[in-house]
């Protein structure tokens, strides 16, 4: 007994004594978030069926993210980031989490990383997952409401059931009602998430990282949207952007946006106009009135192809003839010889030179009308008389001759009666010349 108390008591007083030092330091949190984000990089199970990940994250993780050491908190959200990209699940739950630090936190690497986590998310698992979870949420809400409202429609007659039923189900497709209902919600979320976007474009501090984010969504399919695409257009010409990285992310995305995808070429094709316009009518103190309308003009068109270059340049006439002296007509008259219509329609070609005809009328500018005349020359050269032209051409022609004989035969005797009765040479008066095509008819 006595060797056993001591022990016992020494047994007791070290356990108490490890307790009593567990250590939640900066240090420390830093040591243990450094390697929780090293296990879950080196795991390919979903994270949240994990008991032991699961442990780790809401023991060290969330208790790190609502840390005041901006370190730890910073740490934490990369960790728990990485966490959400391995598994669906967490990456449903924790979205809005690291929306809303984007919007509150005030330091810039927790910002930037944030914002890399959603676009990451979005990039691996679509934005119609989480489109999805919240159609669900909204569905199961509303099914809470009309358990809560039974007794109103106890009340009501069984008509106006049928009717309000009717109403709130309304479709576009009869066929697919739960198709539309999914696609109208899907639609929701992605605007607003659009517009998220466009003030991360907009902020200084996370435009490099949003700008990044959105190229990447665009050229995986994740996200289409023109006016994204304007953006980022007005962000590589814009002179504050000079010497950005972001400058670098774009180039490689424009040179590699027309490779197969038609569906971004479309998107590019929306943007021309409202970019244009955006430069055209920006205020004189913004720095969009450094960039040239045409450089930014020519970078588009040359992503497109000649059947987008064809509709730009009958929209291009189309807004020319609705506002030719504004700023924003004045440059679509310089942008538009830059078109490359040589292999459009010619239905089209034939509509395009009609309406540079009307634009030529109405330019002052004796520059910009000579282009314009250029122009409609060179378009004017691709076009090609049709069969159906050349037979009526031909028959008009031979018409006019056959009318033009009987004149000629009488001209023809009457001057050989004059030449056989007064036996003067053919010029016999230099002041009536005689036309060698009508002698020899």
């Amino acid at each position: 007994n006595d060797i056993r108390n001591p022990l016992e008591g020494a047994t007791q007083f070290n356990l108490n004594e490890i307790e009593s030092c567990e250590k939640n330091d900066p240090v420390t949190m830093i040591r243990c978030l450094t390697m929780v984000s090293g296990l879950v990089q080196g795991v390919k199970c979903d994270v949240a069926f994990d008991p032991t990940l699961s442990v780790l994250l809401e023991d060290v993780v969330m208790t790190g993210v609502v840390s005041h050491n901006e370190i730890v908190r910073h740490l934490s959200i990369k960790a728990l980031g990485l966490s959400c990209i391995i598994s669906k699940t967490l990456a449903k739950k924790y979205l809005v989490l690291f929306l809303q630090i984007v919007m509150v936190d005030n330091y810039a690497e927790i910002l930037e990383t944030s914002l890399k986590v959603i676009f990451d998310l979005f990039l691996v698992f679509g934005i119609e997952t989480f489109a999805e979870d919240e159609a669900a949420d909204k569905k199961s809400k509303e099914d809470v409401e009309s358990e809560n409202s039974l007794d109103t429609l106890v009340n009501s007659s069984q008509e106006d059931l049928i009717t309000s039923k009717l109403e709130k189900t309304k479709i576009d497709d009869p066929e697919n009602p739960i198709g539309n209902m999914q696609k109208k919600e899907a639609d929701t979320f992605a605007d607003r998430i659009i517009a998220r976007f466009k003030e991360f474009l907009d902020d200084e501090v996370l435009r490099s990282v949003a700008a990044e984010g959105v190229a990447k969504l665009m050229y995986n399919r994740r996200l289409v949207d023109a006016q994204l695409f304007s953006r980022l257009v007005l962000l590589w010409y814009n002179p504050t952007t000079e010497g950005d990285s972001l400058r670098h992310c774009l180039g490689m995305f424009f040179s590699t946006l027309g490779a197969g995808n038609e569906e971004l070429l479309d998107v590019v094709e929306q943007a021309f106009f409202p970019t244009l316009e955006t430069i055209c009518d920006a205020p004189h103190t913004s720095p969009l009135q450094e960039i040239n309308p045409a450089n930014v003009a020519e970078l588009m068109l040359s992503l497109l192809g000649g059947r987008h270059h064809e509709q730009i340049a009958i929209k291009m006439c189309n807004e020319i003839l609705v506002m030719p002296i504004s700023p924003y007509g004045r440059c679509l008259t310089k942008v538009l010889p830059h078109c490359g219509v040589g292999a459009a329609e010619q239905a089209n070609l034939k509509l395009i030179l009609s309406l540079l005809e009307q634009i030529i009328e109405e330019v002052d500018h004796v520059s910009t009308k000579r282009s314009l005349t250029s122009f409609s020359i060179k378009i004017s050269s691709f076009i090609t008389p049709s069969s159906e032209e050349e037979n009526k051409e031909n028959s008009a022609e031979n018409q006019d001759s056959i009318k033009a004989t009987p004149d000629k035969l009488s001209q023809s005797t009457q001057g050989s009666e004059k030449s056989t009765s007064k036996r003067k040479p053919l010029f016999a008066n230099p002041s009536q010349p005689v036309d060698f095509l009508d002698t020899i008819t």
